[in-house]
């Protein structure tokens, strides 16, 4: 009748038997993951950057091609201009020389001075 006591452990209670795991709070398990997740973020943006970059970059290089063509035919179009321009500065300061007006009018008309005689210039060699 007297039956005797059980031994209580002290390792394990009722209470916690019933408990059982707690359960892993959201924070936690977003704390493991967390690193892995900036990475990836960050791989993400720096490939959309670079993707972004190669295509303004795609576009420049024909751009750069286009207007260095131009700038060599204006180059060269200063060249010409510079050309004629250095021309025609002499043709007008010979135009407007009084020191060459006899001379313009002998050109153009074929006027000679009495004083002048003309020189012809013969071969030697020939008999």
């Amino acid at each position: 009748m007297y039956a005797l006591p059980r031994p209580v452990s002290h390792s394990t209670s009722p209470l916690q038997k019933r408990r059982g795991r707690r359960p892993v709070s959201l924070r936690r398990k977003l704390a493991k993951h967390t690193p892995v997740i900036e990475v990836s973020a960050r791989l993400a943006i720096n490939g959309l950057l670079s993707v972004a970059a190669l295509a303004a970059l795609s576009q420049l290089v024909p751009y750069s091609r286009t207007q260095a063509q131009r700038l060599a035919q204006v180059n060269e179009a200063i060249e010409t201009a510079e050309a004629s321009n250095t021309k025609l500065k002499s043709e007008f300061g010979r135009y407007f020389d009084p020191a060459q007006t006899s001379r313009l009018m002998q050109e153009y008309s074929g006027y000679t001075s009495p004083q002048e005689r003309q020189v012809v210039w013969t071969d030697p060699t020939r008999p």
